[in-house]
């Protein structure tokens, strides 16, 4: 596995940046209104969708699916089951009529309420019904699945002129296979990847299911599903080969004990990017066999428990600053403690009666091997190891070591952060509220690769307490970026076309300067996302308000100077209110609209009428 640290380009930052100034100018807002029929569609958890990760999962999904391939429009499925086009026309300046471009069967239909489904008695003993979601693989294929575990691979020919789109395949679990690797139940679409390989059509699919459990926390399955179109070639025919129906080539599972915020298939559909503050592992694949040493996280922890690990039997406690790390043993009788340092390295060993308690190999991060101190008497063995990253707080010592001890083991009033720098403005990296409560159990989140081929991670990223904001698709074909606070600012990381199988690269795209600042003082957020081109970005809350940041203020903040100084940055914050809409179900950013859908209305804000 790989660690990988990510390094903003510094080109992209903006150091003089100074916050957002607030502008009273009005935005054209454009309201049409739904039919009741016409209303998306909508589930709401049943009595067996009761945890947290059901709370997350059916709250926070965006119900408008942008198109990648085509500008201006996006979809969403409607009451009655159509899947409805909602097209922005840029000459004209606003919305078009809807147009449904889909139908679901009557038996999939029949059940969709706008108030929520009551799961029937089969339903209730797999994962119940969960919302309709829509993915694009390419710019002519998309997958909609009818939240009842039923798949379909859509054909929508070209999507700009809104034709009919016709069904090319039909996945749902064989009722007499459950070894099959096909969820039982529903599901949520993630994302979705069209390749040609050997001559061979594929779509890759990961979805997503909660399992809940009364006994303990509720886990999270994803989903790899393979799909396949085979080209038959009539034996002494000149004509093209025919294309026959999708099939499923293989399926792969993965579990985990978090929530996924960023799920993305990397460019050759080799590995899966998951970000999220618990791992997940492979526990079935229907190619290559998951190898008994490859355990998913729970049977993993079942095995620490019966194994004792070696701090346990020689039990040590550390904390941390800014620059060093501090390990202290408390001397045992009959026990013989033994430090082995490499000079001009990152190496440390730490031996208690032969056996390893601190490796060097599975350190967090790496040290300064010339710069590790240690001290024992009688009572105490105090080791000082420097960082070789300094301003860098481990999440951990090394992969299942103990927790650190609060208040760095001695400084008496329980705050960790006693050696930060004072944040008096935006140039300062921390607040007290992201230490969260005292007493409150921090998590920490990491972005990791999968691959396919080994079943193990390839290449792991630690992304420190802060989970990832939200994810954007930059353009067409491409896997989603995915947006990361740096200090006060938001940068988004586009993964990179990858020169060997195994390879993972992120690159800094862009910045929303400040976004990371202003986003966490917002408590009621449901909603961020921002444009393709960085112009602005969004925090939409549940009901009525809408927060729109743009990275610079225009020709009226462009001569601003300090008194005394250079030039200053200023951005422009604008807000909208909305009255009567109902709760906001989906969001759609484009270069000069911003296209919301509520519980009955499509409303369109024209950013780019003010300029």
């Amino acid at each position: 596995m790989k660690h990988i640290e990510l390094r903003p380009d510094r080109r992209l930052l903006k150091a003089n940046f100074d916050g957002y100034k607030l502008s009273l100018d009005p935005i054209p807002v454009l309201r049409m209104e739904l039919a009741e029929h016409n209303r998306p569609h909508r589930v709401r958890p049943n009595e067996q969708q009761f945890s947290y990760y059901h709370a997350r999962l059916f709250g926070m999904q965006n119900h408008l699916m942008r198109d990648p391939w085509a500008t201006g429009q996006c979809y969403y499925v409607d009451a009655s089951g159509m899947v409805q086009r909602v097209h922005y026309d840029e000459t004209l300046g606003r919305l078009k009529p809807i147009s449904a471009v889909y139908k679901l069967p009557a038996t999939n239909t029949e059940p969709l309420t706008l108030e929520g489904d009551q799961a029937t008695d089969e339903e209730s003993k797999t994962a119940g019904p969960y919302n309709c979601s829509l993915v694009f693989a390419s710019e002519k294929y998309c997958l909609l699945s009818d939240g009842r575990g039923t798949i379909r691979v859509l054909d929508t020919d070209d999507r700009t002129a809104g034709r009919d789109w016709k069904a090319r395949g039909v996945f749902q679990p064989a009722a007499d296979d459950s070894s099959s690797g096909f969820p039982a139940g529903g599901f949520t679409l993630l994302d979705a990847r069209f390749l040609v390989q050997d001559g061979k059509k594929q779509i890759h699919c990961v979805m997503m299911q909660v399992e809940h459990h009364l006994e303990r926390k509720s886990e999270t399955l994803l989903y790899w599903l393979t799909l396949e179109q085979q080209q038959q070639q009539t034996p002494g025919c000149q004509k093209p080969p025919v294309a026959q129906e999708w099939t499923l080539r293989a399926s792969r599972l993965l579990r985990g004990g978090g929530f996924p915020r960023y799920c993305s298939l990397d460019y050759r559909a080799s590995g899966l990017l998951l970000a999220s503050d618990k791992p997940f592992r492979f526990v079935f694949d229907s190619e290559r066999p998951v190898e008994p040493n490859v355990e998913s996280p729970a049977k993993a922890n079942e095995t620490a428990l019966q194994e004792p690990q070696a701090y346990e039997k020689y039990p040590f406690e550390w904390h941390q600053t800014l620059d060093e790390v501090i390990i202290k043993f408390v001397r045992q009788e009959g026990v013989h403690y033994q430090v082995e340092t490499k000079q001009s390295s990152d190496g440390l060993c730490v031996f208690a009666n032969g056996c390893a308690v601190v490796e060097e190999t599975k350190l967090f991060a790496k040290i300064d091997g010339d710069c590790t101190v240690w001290t024992m008497d009688s009572e105490m063995l105090e080791i000082t190891m420097q960082k070789q990253a300094p301003g860098v707080m481990w999440p951990f010592l090394f992969p299942g070591s103990p927790d650190e001890v609060a208040g760095g083991g001695g400084t008496g009033d329980g705050n960790q952060a006693v050696d930060l720098p004072p944040a008096s403005s935006l140039d300062a990296a921390l607040e007290d509220c992201d230490f969260g409560e005292a007493g409150e159990a921090e998590e920490y989140f990491a972005l990791e690769r999968l691959a396919t081929e080994s079943h193990q991670v390839s290449h792991h990223i630690s992304l420190g307490s802060v989970p990832p904001l939200f994810s954007v698709t930059l353009r067409a074909g491409q896997p989603a970026a995915i947006v990361l606070r740096q200090d006060v600012d938001a940068c988004l990381w586009q993964l990179q076309p990858q020169a060997g199988p195994d390879a993972c690269q992120l690159q800094h795209e862009g910045t929303l300067h400040a976004f990371g600042y202003v986003q966490a003082s917002k408590r009621q957020q449901k909603f961020l996302a921002c444009s393709p081109d960085f112009g602005y970005a969004v925090i939409c809350e549940s009901e009525r308000r809408l927060f729109i940041y743009k990275g610079s203020y225009g020709g009226a903040g462009a001569g601003l100077r300090n008194r005394n100084g250079p030039q200053v940055s200023l951005g422009q914050q604008r807000l909208v209110s909305l009255d009567d809409a109902g709760e906001i179900l989906g969001i759609c950013c484009e270069k000069e609209v911003t296209l919301l859908m509520t519980e009955t209305a499509l409303i369109t804000l024209q950013l780019g009428i003010e300029e």
